[in-house]
């Protein structure tokens, strides 16, 4: 039997269509999936792969006209299940629909917006009770990472089910051929993502200026765009920014460099760590909700001034420190898995599986 499920996003840019197309790739065989996106103003849209989706339907910008898209989308299709991807499409599906046994909703915030550092803890006030309002109207919040999770899960046995369905990248052979670090050249530290108070550039840049003033040469690259002033303020501090590019030069990018730091202020779980680490390149991040229970070594905060140690100590403790790090992260991300991600998808969508 055909479950159909039309997922909905106001946010078809950035990580996100990467998550969705996961999902689809990696649900259960009897699942029909259906997509209604908007893309954000400024950001570069992404176009959903052809053949991905049964149908694909745009919804224009604005709050009205979104709440009616859902509702058009819903009595056009009439699907089972209506998968939200981010808090305004959370919110936008769970005021134009009601949660019945004819149509759940399930819900991924992708990071809840009561996490945004860069508003008022009034304003995180406000989102966290709209929320909570909101979740008498969902069956199931799908999270993608532990931190997630644990923000679904307020209201105890009186709220929403919560499933943890974890982000997960297509497999890639990882590129055999990676550059040695060599003594000579400036240590690459690379990060990835848009110039926005979430991805807090300027913790990378002050990263990278820790780096140097421990005495190592250090050639930091922002790949990802944004407002002018912020790619300026980069520059001054020494930091390349390439801009917007197209993602095989970010995968080229990212597989030549020594090290991946991730500074995001807050984040659902970041595709861009997934892809790091898949390219097998060394990643420290900032120990966020997003990461859960991370050991410190793999921690901007922890592991920073281990591997500056590491490099002064010369390519072979590197080497060994890049080693440790990897087998760190493959410990971490064991079950961030397509077989791990198709069964919390059908617990998430209640697709029975036969053993």
């Amino acid at each position: 039997m055909t479950t159909t499920v039309l997922h909905v996003t106001d946010c078809y840019a950035g990580g996100i269509p990467v998550a969705i197309e996961a999902y689809v790739r990696n649900s259960p065989p009897e699942v029909e999936h259906h997509l209604l996106f908007a893309a954000p103003d400024g950001a570069p849209a992404d176009v959903p792969v052809a053949g991905t989706f049964r149908s694909v339907r745009r919804m224009v910008g604005g709050h009205l006209p979104a709440l009616v898209a859902i509702r058009r989308a819903r009595r056009a299709l009439r699907p089972d299940i209506v998968h939200a991807h981010s808090s305004f499409a959370g919110a936008y599906a769970r005021l134009a629909l009601r949660n019945s046994a004819r149509t759940r909703i399930v819900y991924t915030p992708h990071c809840y917006a009561f996490e945004r550092t860069d508003i008022s803890t009034l304003g995180r006030s406000v989102y966290r009770g709209v929320e909570w309002l909101l979740s008498f109207n969902v069956e199931t919040i799908a999270a993608c990472s532990e931190g997630e999770a644990a923000r679904s899960d307020r209201r105890g046995p009186f709220g929403p089910r919560v499933v943890l369905v974890p982000n997960v990248l297509e497999r890639a052979e990882r590129n055999a051929h990676r550059p040695e670090v060599e003594a000579h050249r400036p240590l690459r530290v690379t990060s990835l993502g848009r110039l926005a108070p979430q991805k807090d550039p300027a913790r990378f840049a002050s990263a990278a200026a820790s780096i140097r003033e421990r005495g190592l040469a250090v050639e930091p690259v922002w790949m990802g765009g944004g407002p002018d002033d912020e790619a300026d303020r980069l520059r001054r501090a020494g930091v390349q920014v390439t801009g917007w590019i197209p993602h095989p030069e970010v995968s080229s990018r990212l597989a030549q460099s020594d090290v991946y730091l991730h500074t995001a202020a807050w984040e659902g779980f970041p595709l861009a760590v997934l892809e790091a680490v898949q390219a097998g390149v060394p990643t420290l991040v900032r120990r966020i909700d997003a990461f859960g229970d991370l050991p410190d070594a793999l921690t901007i905060e922890g592991g920073l001034e281990t591997m500056i140690v590491s490099r002064h100590a010369g390519p072979e403790a590197f080497a060994a420190w890049a080693a440790a790090n990897r087998a760190g992260w493959a410990e971490r991300l064991r079950d961030h898995t397509p077989a791990h991600q198709q069964l919390a998808l059908a617990d998430a969508y209640r697709v029975p599986q036969v053993a």
